[in-house]
């Protein structure tokens, strides 16, 4: 599982290296921040069985609402 998160992160990172790396650098680094929430929160979530670990999931579940209107 870490080696495709490992991989995400530096498929993104590769895409912000481009002419002008300031646009996308916010980007990429708030999808990497996203996934490793979204990771996280389902990983402590199945582990404690507490349901307030699911609140880490919320920025990942608002950029899935948020494409819709992109």
């Amino acid at each position: 599982m870490i080696k495709v998160f490992l991989f995400f992160v530096f498929i993104t990172l590769s895409l912000s290296a481009t002419e002008n790396p300031t646009i996308l650098l916010p980007w990429a680094i708030g999808f990497i921040v996203g996934v490793g929430l979204f990771f996280w929160g389902v990983y402590k979530a199945l582990k404690t069985q507490q349901s307030i670990y699911m609140l880490a999931l919320l920025p990942f579940i608002l950029l899935i609402i948020g494409m819709f209107f992109i």
